[in-house]
C-alpha cells in the first residue's frame, strides 16, 4: 500500500473523522488498512494515543467503564492537532 500514513498519524487523522473515538473504535476503523502488521495491538494503539495526548494534539473527551470493569477513555482532536494535519497531511488525505 503505497498509500498508506504512518499509523500514529492516521490515527490522528482517524479522529479528526468523529467526535470522540476510543483505542477499540480506531483500531476497528484503521483493521482494514493495518490489521495485519505486528504493530496492531492494543497496547501499541493505547500507547500511541497517550503519547498524542502528552504532545497536545488530542484531549481527553469522556471516560467510562465498560462491560468488563475496565476503564475506558475517549479522546477528541485539539486546535494544535488540525493544525498538525492541515500542515502534513497529504492533500490527497483531506476529507478522506
Amino acid at each position: 500500500m503505497a498509500d498508506i500514513l504512518p499509523l500514529r498519524f492516521r490515527m490522528l487523522h482517524y479522529i479528526s473523522t468523529v467526535d470522540k473515538a476510543c483505542a477499540d473504535d480506531i483500531m476497528q476503523a484503521l483493521k482494514p488498512e493495518y490489521g495485519t502488521e505486528k504493530q496492531f495491538t492494543k497496547n501499541v494503539f493505547v500507547e500511541h494515543l497517550l503519547d498524542m495526548k502528552a504532545n497536545f494534539v488530542i484531549d481527553d473527551n469522556d471516560v467510562i467503564l465498560d462491560n468488563k470493569g475496565e476503564l475506558v477513555i475517549y479522546y477528541s482532536i485539539n486546535d494544535e492537532g488540525r493544525n498538525l494535519l492541515k500542515k502534513y497531511l497529504p492533500k490527497r488525505w483531506n476529507r478522506k
